[in-house]
């Protein structure tokens, strides 16, 4: 049970929000969920900041009394994943925009080219899924120590 004053701790996964022990490995078949509390906000990040640091894929979400049943109030990982939303993004809008030679293409033909089609049509969807996944499906990864 977490107190008033206390901050919870729990170590996942940056890719697949699996559960990992502080150690940084997944948990085995019946073993046993591990939540770290501790008494101070700085206490608790500095201990995030240092294992991320240390452990690459591991992300530290840092819950207040409450628990789960509100967003984390603090999410760390390493400096690494930070860009990487923002990258997919602009990788998104550059497929998107890579379509539209294959739909004019398609317009400007004599005779109708299925594939220019399906080509542009499939960028279309590529692109608009990363910049989902970049902007708007990925959580914002953020931290305290990032200003």
């Amino acid at each position: 049970m977490v107190h008033e004053g206390q901050y919870a701790l729990f170590h996942s996964d940056i890719y697949t929000d699996i559960e990992k022990t502080p150690e940084g490995r997944y948990l085995t078949a019946g073993g046993v969920s591990v939540c770290l509390v501790f008494d101070s906000l700085a206490g608790v990040e500095n201990y995030c900041e240092a294992k991320v640091n240390s452990i690459a894929n591991l992300r530290c979400d840092i819950y207040d009394h409450t628990g789960k049943s509100r967003p984390p109030m603090l999410t760390y990982v390493n400096r690494i994943h930070l860009e990487s939303p923002a990258r997919r993004g602009k990788w998104g809008w550059m497929l998107v925009t890579a379509s539209v030679p294959f739909f004019w293409m398609e317009g400007h033909a004599g005779n109708p080219r299925v594939i220019s089609l399906v080509v542009g049509v499939n960028l279309v969807f590529a692109g608009l899924r990363l910049v989902y996944w970049g902007e708007g499906g990925i959580e914002r990864r953020r931290t305290l120590r990032e200003q």
